[in-house]
C-alpha cells in the first residue's frame, strides 16, 4: 500500500490498565494512528476501541471494540488494519490465527510500529506469527508472575483483592494496600448480625432491623435476609484464609478477627443444620409454632406443620409420621400465656441470660464443630457405599442428642434482640404488637414445645397434652 492509494484503513485501539510509561492510553494510541494515515493518505473508514479490557486468554472477556473490528475486515471494505502494537490486537494465540486467516482472505494487511505486514505473503505471515507468538508468551509470563503473586499471598495469610464489609484498607507510603483494619462503624454491624443469628433471631427480622436505623451495605444497598446470611459466615471475619473458596489449613491471617472461630463454626453448624428453614425465611409462615414446635410420639422426632381444610380450624399435624394432630388456636393460646408470664416477671432479663464461662462456651463449640465433622465424614461414607443409610441413621440415633448439647452450651450468652425488647411488665401488649418473626424468634430462644399423643380421639384441649422445657438459663 502506498500514499497514492485510496483504499481505506480500520484503526483498532485497546488498553487493559495502564502499569508503566510504556502503555499508551487508548486515546494516545488511536491519535497516533491518525496522524500515521494522514501522513500516508489512506482514508479512516472507521476507529473501533475496548477500554480496560484484558486481550489476554486468561482474561476471558468480551470485546466488542475488536468483534466489530473483525466484522469490518470480513467485508472487504478496507485495505488494511491499524493497531499502534500487535499486542492491542491480542494476546491470545487462537485470536492471531483467526485475525490472520481473515486478513489473508479478504487481502488485509495489518500495520503496526509504523511497518505495514501482509500476512498473504511468507515474510509477512512470518513476522506477524512471530510478534504474535511472542505477545500470547509475554501475556502467559504476566498471568505466571500473577498467580504466583496470589498463591504466595494466600500462604502468607496476606489479604485478598475482595473487601470484605467490616473492614477498611490500610495503604503504605507508596498508596498500595498494605492490610486491612476493622471499620469503625461496619465492624460492630458484624458482630451484632452474628451475635443475633446465633441467638435464633431470623435474618429478615435482622435485616428489617438494620434498614430501619439506615445501615446500608458496602454497595449503599438495603440490606435482606439472604445476603446478611451469606455475610456473616465468611470465614474472614474469624481471620481465617481462603483460596479457591477452600479455608486454608495452618494460615494464619494478617488482618485482625472481627468474630472468634468458635462463633464462626457455630454460626456454620447453624446454617447446615437441618433446622436451618425454621429461623432462615419468616416472610410467609403465619403459625407460630409452624417448624418448631415437636412431636411427641415414641421414635418421632418431626416437627408440626399446619393443615388447613375449609370449614376447620387449623391444625398441627407431624410432617413425618402424622399421627399427632392437634388443632392450632388452643395449642397457640397456651403456649402464648406461659412465655408472656415469664417475660413480665421483674428478674426476666437477669433470669434468662444466667451465668456465663466463656472456657465451657468454647470447649463446647469445640465439641459441637468435632460432632459436626464426624457426621459429614458419615455421609461421606454413605455416598462412596461404605456404610448404608440405616446405618448412618442408627448412629445418629446416639449422636443428635450429643450435638444438640453441645451446640445448646456452646451458644452466646447473649439473647436476641426480639427477646430483649420483649421482656418487661408490658410484655403482653409487645407481644401482641410483634410481628410473628419476632414471636417465633422469641419461641425458639427460650423453649422446647412438645405435642404429646392422646389415647382417644375427639378430647377437649388439655394443657397437659403440650410439654413445654425451658432452654438454657430459662429452665
Amino acid at each position: 500500500m502506498s500514499t497514492a492509494t485510496t483504499h481505506p484503513v480500520v484503526l483498532y485501539g485497546r488498553a487493559s490498565q495502564a502499569r508503566d510509561g510504556r502503555n499508551k492510553s487508548v486515546a494516545d494510541q488511536l491519535a497516533d494512528l491518525h496522524r500515521w494515515a494522514q501522513r500516508e493518505g489512506w482514508p479512516v473508514i472507521a476507529a473501533h476501541r475496548d477500554d480496560g479490557i484484558s486481550a489476554s486468554r486468561f482474561a476471558g472477556k468480551d470485546r466488542p471494540g475488536w468483534r466489530q473490528v473483525m466484522d469490518v475486515i470480513s467485508s472487504g471494505k478496507v485495505a488494511a488494519l491499524l493497531v499502534w502494537d500487535l499486542s492491542r490486537a491480542s494476546r491470545d494465540k487462537a485470536v492471531f490465527t483467526a485475525l490472520e486467516t481473515a486478513c489473508t482472505q479478504h487481502r488485509v494487511k495489518i500495520g503496526y510500529g509504523g511497518m505495514l505486514r501482509d500476512p498473504a505473503t511468507a515474510d509477512g505471515s512470518f513476522y506477524v506469527g512471530l510478534d504474535g507468538l511472542m505477545a500470547a508468551k509475554l501475556s502467559a509470563d504476566i498471568s505466571e508472575k500473577v498467580q504466583r503473586a496470589v498463591d504466595s499471598r494466600a500462604a502468607t495469610g496476606d489479604v485478598h483483592a475482595a473487601l470484605p464489609y467490616g473492614y477498611r484498607r490500610v495503604f503504605d507510603a507508596r498508596g498500595r494496600t498494605a492490610g486491612w483494619e476493622i471499620h469503625p462503624e461496619q465492624g460492630p454491624v458484624v458482630e451484632e448480625i452474628v451475635r443475633r443469628l446465633l441467638a435464633r433471631e431470623p435474618a429478615e427480622a435482622i435485616a428489617a432491623d438494620l434498614n430501619r436505623r439506615g445501615i446500608t451495605t458496602i454497595r449503599g444497598r438495603g440490606w435482606r435476609g439472604g445476603n446478611l446470611s451469606k455475610l456473616a459466615v465468611r470465614p474472614s471475619y474469624a481471620r481465617l484464609r481462603t483460596y479457591h473458596g477452600r479455608v486454608l489449613p495452618d494460615v494464619e491471617a494478617t488482618w485482625p478477627e472481627i468474630i472468634s472461630r468458635a462463633e464462626h463454626h457455630q454460626l456454620r453448624a447453624l446454617f447446615a443444620s437441618p433446622e436451618r428453614d425454621k429461623f432462615r425465611n419468616t416472610t410467609g409462615v403465619k403459625y407460630l409454632g409452624s417448624g418448631l414446635y415437636r412431636c411427641g410420639r415414641e421414635g418421632c422426632d418431626g416437627r408440626m406443620r399446619v393443615v388447613v381444610q375449609a370449614g376447620r380450624p387449623p391444625r398441627y399435624d407431624c410432617r413425618e409420621c402424622h399421627k399427632i394432630s392437634r388443632y392450632q388456636p388452643p395449642v397457640d393460646k397456651f403456649v402464648e400465656a406461659v412465655l408472656v408470664e415469664r417475660l413480665c416477671r421483674p428478674d426476666a432479663l437477669a433470669a434468662l441470660t444466667g451465668p456465663d464461662s466463656d472456657e465451657q462456651r468454647r470447649a463446647a463449640a469445640a465439641e459441637a464443630a468435632q460432632l459436626r465433622s464426624e457426621e459429614i465424614d458419615m455421609q461421606r461414607l454413605v455416598r462412596e457405599g461404605q456404610l448404608t443409610p440405616v446405618d448412618l441413621a442408627a448412629w445418629r440415633a446416639g449422636w443428635t442428642s450429643r450435638y444438640e448439647a453441645a451446640e445448646q452450651a456452646a451458644r452466646p450468652p447473649h439473647l436476641s434482640t426480639a427477646v430483649t425488647e420483649m421482656v418487661g411488665v408490658d410484655a403482653a401488649g409487645r407481644w401482641a404488637a410483634a410481628p410473628i418473626g419476632s414471636r417465633r424468634a422469641v419461641l425458639d430462644t427460650l423453649l422446647v414445645v412438645t405435642i404429646l399423643p392422646v389415647h382417644r380421639g375427639g378430647q377437649p384441649f388439655d394443657p397437659d397434652m403440650i410439654r413445654i422445657s425451658w432452654k438454657g438459663a430459662a429452665a
